[in-house]
């Protein structure tokens, strides 16, 4: 996960006392947050968009930015060092992942607020026209919410918090930008009203944020600048791109790339507009929400933006609290904790949410950035953090067990053992994939064998996966630049359809494993699987097979009357041409066992 450093001056600044590190650091670890350590950070300035730029004092000065991606010859120059509190982000607190957020939790914690902070969001006059070619197969990126907050001048330890705050998201709720990107610019250098629309990659120009006076076409952008080339794939699929234009058809930004190097917020930027678009609703209101939110915290003042939607009119952002109905018995049942209805109702408080007693149940609004709350357990954990994890007294549960691995884990282990003896790095991927992953990248089709998620939340997670083969080439490809040979292996469960089981499936432990290199072949992934069967007890027959991911007489399953099964083979050159690979993979998967 990624690691924020967390300046101490400025949350003393913010919390208006000033605290000892050792103090903060235990109440950070008490509301949840996994504090890295502490540190010392040199902080450098960016040559091209002047945005702080941090490293550790003992590491070299950065020469690339990594906000506007630019790359000097020279090293960026140091103008400020400062204490911090370096915390991994926990993904389901977005709004623990800067400076303001955390001020406004421990404010709650440490008993210097309580209830909901204090929102106010007033009428504001920028509009945003949306084409309805965003909605277009070829250009789908529809939702778009937008936000005015007028800031105290920015200095270089605000712009540094909003520039930090906005990348932090992008992982934490966009997904790498995949499902939401956020982008902020100086409201001073744009004439509204704003239109988000699409134009051709090929001739659409403009200056893209760390590259002064320089135009680029859209298509240049993505093969050329560092953030393009980084997140190019986001591209792939739309034959016209998003963009933001004002009124006289200055660029904003090209989203979800760059912002454009005219209207960049700066030292001194007070008005800023912010906009965040994506392909999921959820992901762009909740950053929108979460990123507002933390600007309040540092002085700012948010008015709504108009947006024009061709088939209806709203207005953004919608900070109005959520509620939902929790039980006090039923919190003192969850926790094992006993405490009064009084107690109950301040634990909620110094967490930061008001209470209103509705006859026999509580209503409990929480803050639109809160998006980690679904359920009333939600509630619950905080409820548990009010009353204090270190004054829960520890207890021995009522019956002792003896515990023991399950069969498959016994039989994992030894196979696991044998790979890593042989010189092969493990790997973990996911149980859902695309049935591009899973099929068509190998020449298949999904049969009436293979599990098909119905309603996935996104294609990635069409399908249960029913071989290892995806995590092997997948890794492979991210690492065709390095040197080879490669090994690698997966150890992990697969799922095939079986009407005749409890559960409508059989799901079976596999391992898998890999090796790319000029002279990767049969007889080394033989020779590799014979050791492992060696190992595990047992041992099979060879037999010729086909398979339209492997090489024509190349292939064989290994079977015998235990129930033994494996396939081992040269990967047929077309799957690796899918993969970008130019080197010969040797490929095999072994059952281990069904898992009971």
């Amino acid at each position: 996960m990624p690691v924020v450093a967390i300046s101490v001056n400025r949350l003393n600044g913010l919390l208006g006392k000033k605290y000892e590190m050792c103090m903060l650091v235990d109440a950070l670890e008490q509301l949840g947050c996994d504090v890295e350590d502490t540190a010392m950070l040199a902080l450098y300035r960016c040559h091209a968009c002047q945005a702080p730029n941090e490293k550790l004092e003992q590491e070299d000065a950065p020469k690339r930015c990594d906000f506007c991606g630019f790359e000097s010859d020279e090293p960026f120059e140091k103008f400020a060092s400062d204490p911090v509190i370096r915390l991994d982000l926990l993904a389901d607190r977005p709004d623990l992942f800067d400076v303001g957020g955390l001020s406004r939790a421990l404010k709650g914690y440490m008993g210097l607020e309580q209830g909901l902070s204090q929102i106010t969001v007033t009428d504001g006059s920028v509009t945003v026209d949306v084409d309805a070619a965003m909605s277009n197969e070829d250009t789908f990126r529809p939702f778009i919410v937008c936000a005015v907050v007028q800031m105290p001048p920015l200095d270089h330890n605000s712009l540094r918090d909003v520039m930090r705050l906005q990348e932090n998201l992008h992982w934490g709720i966009g997904r790498d930008r995949k499902l939401s990107s956020i982008g902020v610019y100086d409201l001073d250098t744009i004439k509204p009203p704003i239109r988000y629309s699409t134009v051709d990659p090929g001739k659409f120009k403009f200056c893209p944020l760390g590259m002064p006076g320089k135009r680029m076409t859209a298509k240049q952008i993505i093969e050329e600048h560092p953030k393009g080339v980084a997140y190019a794939h986001l591209m792939e699929t739309y034959k016209r791109y998003p963009i933001l234009v004002d009124s006289d058809h200055q660029v904003l930004s090209m989203p979800p790339i760059i912002n454009s190097e005219e209207t960049k917020c700066k030292i001194g930027t007070s008005r800023l507009f912010i906009d965040v678009t994506g392909i999921t609703k959820d992901a762009v209101v909740n950053s929108l929400n979460t990123i507002v939110s933390a600007l309040i915290e540092l002085g700012g003042d948010v008015e709504t933006v108009r947006m024009n939607f061709p088939e209806q009119e709203q207005y953004t952002p919608d900070l109005n609290p959520r509620k939902i109905i929790i039980e006090y018995e039923a919190a003192k049942r969850w926790l094992g904790l006993d405490f009064s209805r009084d107690e109950f109702v301040n634990y909620l408080r110094k967490m930061r949410l008001n209470v209103e007693p509705q006859g026999n149940v509580y209503e409990v609004s929480y803050p639109a950035f809160r998006t980690d709350i679904r359920h009333e357990v939600d509630v619950f954990e905080d409820i548990a953090i009010g009353y204090g994890y270190q004054n829960i007294p520890a207890k021995l549960v009522s019956s002792m067990t003896i515990g023991s691995a399950r069969a498959e884990e016994k039989i994992s282990q030894i196979a696991r053992d044998a790979m890593i003896g042989l010189g092969f790095t493990e790997i973990m991927t996911l149980l859902l994939q695309s049935i591009d992953r899973q099929f068509t990248k190998y020449q298949m089709q999904p049969d009436q064998k293979h599990v098909i998620v119905e309603n996935p939340k996104t294609i990635e997670q069409k399908v249960v996966r029913s071989h290892l083969m995806t995590g092997i080439l997948e890794t492979f490809q991210k690492n065709r630049r390095k040197a080879v040979p490669q090994r690698i292996f997966e150890i992990g469960n697969i799922v095939l359809i079986n009407p005749e089981m409890e559960t409508g499936v059989n799901e079976y432990r596999h391992l898998a494993f890999g090796v790319i290199g000029p002279e990767a072949g049969y007889a080394e992934g033989r020779a590799i699987l014979d050791s492992v069967l060696r190992e595990i007890g047992s041992k099979g027959e060879y037999k010729a097979a086909a398979h339209p991911a492997f090489s024509e007489g190349r292939l064989a399953e290994v079977t015998n009357s235990n129930g033994l099964w494996a396939r081992i083979g040269e990967i047929h050159p077309q799957v690796l041409n899918n993969f970008g690979l130019s080197s010969p993979v040797a490929y095999c998967e072994l059952r281990l066992m069904r898992v009971i």
